[in-house]
């Protein structure tokens, strides 16, 4: 392949990231979806929902996800909602859901177009080749140490010989940390705004950071053990 060629992959895959980018922007501006998802109106929504209310934020993640609308917003609500335990608890379920949902739609609608588009590229053959090695390793370590984001993963994956099982337990178990981190950010977050001593907030900026971090551990300790 040629540099020209991989340049040209390169700059569709950017494209294709803008505009995805883009277009959840636009929704989030100028839709009604982007107060739907502000936390005053997730408390009220909880409130009217009741005992229903966590069934109806995982529907809600659920299509988030599945839309590749970022979930950043809605996992620190969660927090805020639900608390650390049972926000992350929810949230990852949403997430896992609609994580899947994206992946099928990838391998059995919009496939073969996606295929088409980024086919002459690198970055799916390496995909394919590091599930091929190890599939719900490689799987996890992008979900503990996302190289993309985490929507473009769920499709992208989709188009990976990866097994529909292994794709949902890697990703059951990957998001985990990240999700529970930014719960409890969630959760301090309110409790700092309210008055009370900041230490949750404190101690979820520092997991997120460790969390931040791992890619870079992971890759020191790849180049070091050869």
């Amino acid at each position: 392949m040629t540099n020209e060629q991989k340049n040209h992959s390169w700059i569709k895959l950017v494209v294709g990231i803008v505009v995805f980018i883009v277009a959840d922007f636009l929704l989030l501006k100028y839709t009604p979806v982007g107060s739907w998802l502000m936390p005053e109106n997730l408390q009220a929504l909880k409130q009217q929902a009741g005992v229903f209310a966590p069934l109806g934020y995982i529907v809600i993640y659920f299509f988030a996800t599945l839309f590749a609308i970022p979930g950043t917003i809605l996992t620190l609500s969660s927090g805020a909602l639900f608390g650390a335990i049972w926000g992350g608890l929810w949230t990852a379920i949403g997430a896992t859901l609609g994580a899947t949902g994206a992946f099928l739609v990838a391998r059995f609608i919009a496939g073969e177009w996606v295929k088409q588009q980024f086919e002459k590229g690198d970055r799916l053959r390496e995909l394919s080749q590091g599930i091929e090695e190890n599939e719900f390793w490689f799987a996890l370590s992008i979900r503990l140490a996302p190289i993309f984001p985490f929507n473009a993963v769920n499709y992208l994956l989709g188009l990976t010989p990866i097994s529909l099982p292994v794709y949902i337990l890697a990703t059951a178990i990957g998001i985990v940390p990240g999700t529970f981190a930014y719960a409890w950010l969630g959760q301090g977050g309110l409790q700092a705004a309210t008055g009370r001593p900041p230490w949750q907030l404190f101690g979820a900026l520092a997991m997120l950071a460790v969390l931040s971090a791992l890619p870079i551990v992971l890759k020191w300790w790849k180049a070091k053990n050869g």
